[in-house]
C-alpha cells in the first residue's frame, strides 16, 4: 500500500463504520452539474446536528427501515449551525449512488455522528492556508468558505479548484461570491477544455503563482486517492512537510 495512502487510511480509520442512528428526511435534490447531485437533509427528529467545518458523515439506506443496507461516507458541504445538512454526490451508479440518484423529496435516509476530526478547519490555527481539490472533493471547502463567510474570519486563503470542463464546477457562483468578497483568492482549473483562465491540472507553476509562500501554509487536499497522492509528492518535492500538521488528507473513492 502506498504508504501516503496507508497514513490517511490510519488516520481515519477507526472512524469509519461509526454507528447510524439518526434520521434525516431529504428536503432538495438537484443536480450542481450533469453529474453531481446536490443533496439537502434535515432532521427528522429536529435536531441541529453539530459539526466543523471539513467533516464528513456517513449517510446510510434502510430499505425496511430497521438495518442500515447500505452506507457510504460522504463531507458536509454546508456551515455549521445550519438547518440542513447539505452535500454533493456524484452520481457513479454505485450501491448507494444508485439509490441516491433515484432519490425524492421526503425519502428517509440515516446520518451518522460527524467524522474526519483530522481534516477540520480551526481557525488561527494557521493565519495562511492553500486548499487543493478535485472534483466532488470541492464538498468540504464549501463548508470551510461558508463558515469563513459567516463568521467574518480574515485569514488568508487560496483554493486551487481542479475539473475537467466548466460544466464540472460545483458551486460556481458561490466560489466567485467567495472570491469577489474577499473570503478566499479562488483559482479554477479546466484539465479538458480550452478557456481564458487556468488550464492543466495542478502543477508546482500554479501553486509559486498562488501561494509563492507555500512553506508558510497549512494545505488541505481534497479529492481521490491518486490526488491525494500526487498532490502530496509534489509539495514534499516543493518543500512542504508531509507531516499531518502541514498536510492534511481527505480521500473519496
Amino acid at each position: 500500500m502506498n504508504r501516503i495512502i496507508e497514513d490517511i487510511l490510519n488516520g481515519h480509520g477507526s472512524e469509519i463504520n461509526a454507528g447510524i442512528k439518526r434520521p434525516y428526511r431529504l428536503v432538495e435534490t438537484v443536480y450542481e452539474t450533469p453529474t453531481v447531485k446536490k443533496m439537502r437533509f434535515k432532521s427528522d427528529i429536529g435536531e441541529k446536528l453539530t459539526f466543523k467545518p471539513g467533516q464528513f458523515v456517513e449517510i446510510g439506506y434502510s430499505s425496511d427501515g430497521s438495518k442500515i443496507d447500505v452506507q457510504r461516507p460522504y463531507s458536509i458541504g454546508s456551515a455549521p449551525g445550519s438547518d440542513t445538512m447539505e452535500f454533493y454526490i456524484g452520481m457513479v451508479g454505485g450501491k448507494l449512488t444508485s439509490i441516491l440518484e433515484k432519490a425524492k423529496a421526503g425519502d428517509i435516509y440515516n446520518i451518522s455522528m460527524p467524522l474526519g476530526k483530522n481534516f477540520e478547519y480551526v481557525p488561527g490555527y494557521n493565519k495562511k492556508s492553500l486548499f487543493l481539490a478535485a472534483a466532488t472533493g470541492i464538498a468540504p471547502f464549501m463548508s470551510m468558505l461558508k463558515y469563513i463567510e459567516k463568521n467574518g474570519i480574515d485569514e488568508d486563503i487560496v483554493l486551487i479548484y481542479s475539473v475537467k470542463t466548466d460544466k464540472d464546477v460545483i458551486c460556481a457562483r458561490e466560489l466567485k461570491r467567495f472570491d469577489l468578497n474577499g473570503v478566499a483568492k479562488v483559482v479554477v482549473t479546466l484539465t479538458r477544455q480550452e478557456w481564458e483562465g487556468e488550464k492543466g491540472r495542478i502543477n508546482e507553476d500554479k501553486i509559486k503563482r498562488y501561494a509563492p509562500d507555500i512553506k508558510d501554509r497549512t494545505v488541505y487536499l481534497c479529492g481521490s486517492s491518486q490526488f491525494n497522492v500526487s498532490m502530496t509528492e509534489l509539495l514534499t518535492s516543493m518543500g512542504v512537510p508531509a507531516d499531518r500538521g502541514h498536510i492534511k488528507h481527505d480521500v473519496w473513492g
